[in-house]
């Protein structure tokens, strides 16, 4: 059964793809069975960060036309197995739940050691689920306000999402799902729902407080330029525990390179080609600390 690692943003243009292609090519440097996914079925250009003009078949051909999915896998020059997204198929970035499930699944059954699965920034359900399925969940953004502002966003959505899933299906729970997804009632703090849960059922509420602080997520700060940024972690921290009751884990962070914009432009993966090796050795240390913390 293949590990699944998730990488995703609040928002774009925050590095998620890069991250996670760069993540991929360490995994597989290590000597690991490696399979990087482009989850993103709305938007896919992971592709290029590992050296292909194309995606080729993709999860389109796996799903829609029912292709098995070792059909579906490349090799790259950046020496590790990818599936490419479908980007630009109408309708493929709202695909039902029995699809999702079917991607899900057979991601997990492959014979990789670890998946990769880079998914599209925001909230949609989708991507949502596909990260709350991942055994390692790690959420990648930059210090600008509008990356912060988004990250505290997706996390929320994520973690509500987990309360409601465990919570359908139960009529004397309606009203706090309703909460959940509402706007001007919704919760403000995780542990308000504790509490309305706990004058309807104890039970219940003692295993939504479990789920809660047993979901992990690590955080990486990606284009970091200045040492003082780092503060923004526990900031982030501090704020995740206080109104959603999870721990962060501090993965790490990358500095802003850009030789990655030229990598990217010649179709050159990054991780492989990289002039200083101190990138590469930040990619490793990442890597390292994600299989350590999560």
């Amino acid at each position: 059964m293949a590990e699944i690692i998730a990488i995703a943003s609040g928002k774009g243009g925050v590095g998620k793809s890069f991250f996670a292609a760069n993540l991929a090519m360490s995994i597989a440097n290590k000597g690991e069975s490696v399979l990087l996914v482009d989850g993103d079925l709305g938007g896919a250009n992971l592709h290029n960060f590992v050296g292909l003009k194309a995606p080729g078949k993709s999860l389109y051909n796996f799903i829609r036309e029912k292709l098995p999915i070792e059909d579906v896998i490349l090799k790259t020059p950046a020496n590790v197995d990818f599936v490419g997204g479908a980007g630009d198929v109408l309708g493929m970035a709202h695909i039902n739940n029995f699809e999702k499930l079917k991607i899900l699944n057979y991601l997990k059954r492959t014979k990789y050691r670890f998946v990769v699965l880079d998914l599209g920034a925001g909230t949609s359900y989708n991507m949502i689920d596909f990260f709350n399925f991942s055994e390692k969940k790690l959420l990648i953004m930059t210090s600008e306000p509008t990356s912060i502002e988004n990250s505290y966003g997706f996390l929320k959505v994520s973690i509500y999402r987990k309360i409601e899933k465990y919570l359908m299906g139960d009529k004397r729970f309606e009203n706090i799902c309703k909460k959940l997804r509402s706007r001007s009632m919704n919760y403000q703090k995780v542990f308000d729902i504790l509490d309305d849960l706990g004058q309807i059922d104890t039970a219940v509420k003692d295993k939504v407080g479990h789920l809660i602080g047993n979901y992990k997520v690590g955080i990486v700060l990606n284009m970091l330029k200045f040492k003082k940024e780092l503060n923004i972690f526990y900031g982030f921290e501090n704020v995740s525990k206080k109104y959603l009751g999870i721990s962060i884990e501090k993965i790490g962070f990358i500095p802003y390179d850009i030789g990655v914009s030229d990598n990217l432009k010649r179709l050159l993966p990054y991780y492989n080609n990289v002039v200083d090796k101190n990138y590469r050795d930040f990619f490793d240390d990442v890597r390292d600390c994600v299989f350590e913390k999560l």
